[in-house]
């Protein structure tokens, strides 16, 4: 009997397990597919078994794991680069160890420039989700570029994307719009009931209601994260009621925002600071009243479920947002005057009626049927020029040999 294909997914911090959760469903519920999840940068094996989605059992998803390393207990540049050999070491011996016939990578994270090159050196085909986008404002700007051109095929999450993709020299058979797989979860969200949220949080709620994420703008180094996270913090808490903040991403400048955030939470009761909210995250998004900070939470998922967004500052500078989402610069001030935007009457009620930009939430299914041909496409991919290059000199053309050339 033929062995079925494997499809390896690689599953760093809650960054990419969020949308990358539906693609995990189909491909655990396919007949036609082996799936393994590597992990190896925020969580242990049994952590990322208590997240993954309950369609299937804990048993299931245990059989399907595969750490790469111990999870990183500090985030320096330094701690970085020694969990980036170790990932790198380790998912070379997984890839082959499991005759992995595909890898299934999401967007811009910098544990993925340690990951994918295993799967190109080992001749892996790599499947890329939400390549082609921008966000200047962060580091994963330049890696999700440079995972663009290590890939095989491009699951993209708008024409925009695709766009860039193309202008990167992808041809365009290997690019393919499939809508944003974040969104899969969110499209029969309802929301929790404040009594179920008051439970899990440990407090009553109170509105307005807000979901609160701050990462470090990596692109900014030296910059005053913690302060920024704190500022931005207080304002939201001076015009709601509840504050939902979950810890920030797995980069450098998330001890200082987490210092700044436990302390104010120590302060300030109403503001409750949970890792993640994991499995309860589509229904606790439904149920806010405004989503504020610089995550992709804002600009991506908010407005599928028609909530008002604030984006703070530079990390997702650049990005394509539904017309759900208003801008704040740093600050205290700015923020509190953003929030009286996002939180108006008319701001409500336009964000009621927007559509998202990035798709109608059903990207998982056409993302699992290019996963399952992703295995026979060529390995060599030619370079596609938007316009004739000049050509100062003579183009190799495969038949010339020194004789000629003297």
């Amino acid at each position: 009997m033929t062995p079925l294909p494997t499809v390896a997914v690689f599953v760093g911090t809650r960054a990419d397990l969020g949308p990358l959760s539906p693609v995990l469903e189909a491909l655990q519920s396919a007949d036609d597919v082996t799936l393994r999840v590597l992990t190896g940068v925020m969580y242990a094996a049994d952590d990322l078994v208590a997240a993954l989605p309950a369609s299937a059992t804990a048993d299931a998803w245990r059989a399907a794991v595969v750490p790469l390393a111990e999870p990183m207990t500090e985030v320096t540049v330094d701690a970085q680069l020694e969990q980036g050999a170790v990932l790198a070491r380790a998912a070379g011996r997984a890839l082959r160890d499991e005759h992995v016939d595909v890898l299934v990578v999401l967007g811009d994270r910098w544990e993925l420039l340690y990951v994918v090159p295993a799967a190109v050196l080992l001749g892996v085909p790599v499947v890329h989700l939400h390549g082609g986008e921008v966000t200047e404002g962060a580091l994963d700007e330049r890696v999700r570029h440079a995972v663009t051109k290590l890939a095989d095929q491009h699951c993209v999450a708008s024409e925009d994307a695709a766009a860039r993709v193309r202008q990167l020299g992808e041809p365009a058979d290997r690019v393919h719009v499939t809508g944003a797989p974040g969104l899969d979860r969110l499209a029969t969200a309802s929301p929790i009931s404040d009594a179920d949220l008051g439970e899990l949080l440990g407090t009553a709620v109170e509105r307005p209601l807000a979901l609160f994420t701050y990462h470090p703008p990596t692109a900014q180094r030296g910059a005053p994260v913690g302060e920024w996270a704190r500022e931005a913090a207080e304002a939201v808490l001076a015009t709601c009621g509840t504050v939902v903040a979950t810890h920030p991403g797995m980069d450098e400048g998330r001890d200082e925002i987490l210092t700044e955030l436990t302390a104010l939470a120590e302060r300030e009761p109403r503001l409750r600071l949970v890792a993640a909210l994991g499995r309860d995250y589509p229904r606790v998004l439904a149920a806010s009243d405004v989503v504020v900070g610089n995550s992709s939470s804002g600009v991506i998922e908010a407005a599928t479920l028609h909530v008002p967004a604030v984006d703070i500052g530079e990390r997702q500078r650049g990005r394509l947002r539904g017309d759900n989402v208003v801008h704040a610069a740093e600050g205290r001030d700015a923020v509190e005057a953003a929030l009286g935007t996002a939180l108006s009457p008319r701001w409500r009620e336009h964000s009621a009626h927007v559509a998202n930009p990035y798709g109608t939430g059903t990207a998982s299914a056409a993302i699992l049927d290019i996963v399952r041909t992703a295995a026979h496409a060529p390995r060599s991919k030619h370079f596609v020029d938007l316009a004739p290059a000049p050509t100062p000199g003579r183009q190799w053309d495969g038949d010339t040999n020194e004789e000629e050339e003297e």
